[in-house]
């Protein structure tokens, strides 16, 4: 390199800020996980120094209030809002970079073409169920959504046993379900590998008992991070995946045992053309683009 390069090259990274440490925020779930080892790979591979910190949700988003944190890509939207209160103004949303999450109530495939399609036929075909619904752990989320609505016998629920256990649990019962061609409600989600394993449909809602609202996740920065790392916020406004992406890094981790970084390394390998876009107009320390820095760093054309 000569001299006048290498004058360019360190006055580019000084413009782009590639000296202050990035702080990902973490939580315990391996949704999160594999999205971070996925970003903290592109990112270290363009010159940043990435480091993800594990936190529980309401201190990940005061982390962001106190610039402990610099980015958090777990804001699940509408089940956060209620931890974001008197946060507000606190972060900036960047963009929502999942727009097709759900979580709602699931039947296997063949229950669904059989004529399950709305919590309003369960009651149809009580008898199939057993009048069972499986609700996950006592005071999540779901046991929370489907006891009320049992207890106010909406869809007519009011006579169908509850079921409660952890969530691998009533995972596993849903899969020795399917197995069987047993019939199960349960509540399911996605991004989750559940949806690369087990062929399920998620039911309609008319009554909006889990809330009505467009499920969907949000990049959130901490204030001034724009100012501060124009580049890596070019990267964020960049970054979008599907529920289908996510389910398959959760899917490896989960069920083929990878970790968290293999998952990360193979899965850009195999979607350059797609980690090419996240990176379009970003640059990496040298100054050159940052699709460049990290295919030398794969050694891939």
């Amino acid at each position: 390199m000569t001299f006048a390069l290498l004058i360019l090259s360190i006055n580019t990274a000084d413009a782009l800020n590639f000296e202050e440490e990035i702080v990902l925020g973490e939580a315990a779930w391996p949704g999160i996980e594999s999205k971070n080892a996925v970003v903290a790979y592109i990112l270290e591979s363009i010159g940043y120094d990435v480091k993800q910190t594990m936190l529980d949700v309401p201190m990940v988003l005061q982390g962001l209030a106190n610039r402990d944190v610099d980015i958090w890509l777990g804001g699940w939207i509408p089940g956060e809002k209620p931890i974001r209160e008197g946060l507000e103004g606190e972060f900036e949303v960047v963009r929502t970079h999942l727009e097709d999450a759900i979580f709602i109530t699931a039947v296997p495939e063949y229950v669904w073409e059989a004529g399950v399609r709305c919590h309003s036929d369960l009651e149809e075909y009580a008898d199939k169920f057993d009048h069972a619904l499986h609700l996950g752990p006592v005071g999540e989320g779901g046991d929370e959504v489907l006891r009320t609505a049992a207890e106010q016998n909406i869809y007519e629920l009011g006579n169908w046993s509850l079921v409660n256990a952890s969530w691998p649990a009533t995972i596993v019962r849903a899969e020795e379900a399917i197995e069987n061609e047993e019939w199960i409600a349960f509540p399911g989600w996605k991004p989750h590998w559940m949806n690369v394993l087990l062929d399920i449909r998620y039911l309609e809602d008319p009554e909006e008992v889990w809330g009505g609202a467009e499920e969907r996740i949000e990049t959130l920065v901490r204030h001034e991070f724009e100012e501060e790392h124009p580049n890596l916020y070019t990267f964020l406004e960049n970054f979008k995946i599907t529920s289908e992406m996510q389910s398959e890094w959760i899917f490896a981790i989960d069920r083929e045992d990878k970790t968290v970084s293999e998952l990360a390394e193979d899965w850009i390998r195999k979607n350059i053309n797609v980690v090419d876009l996240w990176l379009f107009g970003v640059k990496a320390e040298d100054g050159r683009s940052a699709r460049y820095a990290l295919r030398d760093r794969l050694n891939i054309n």
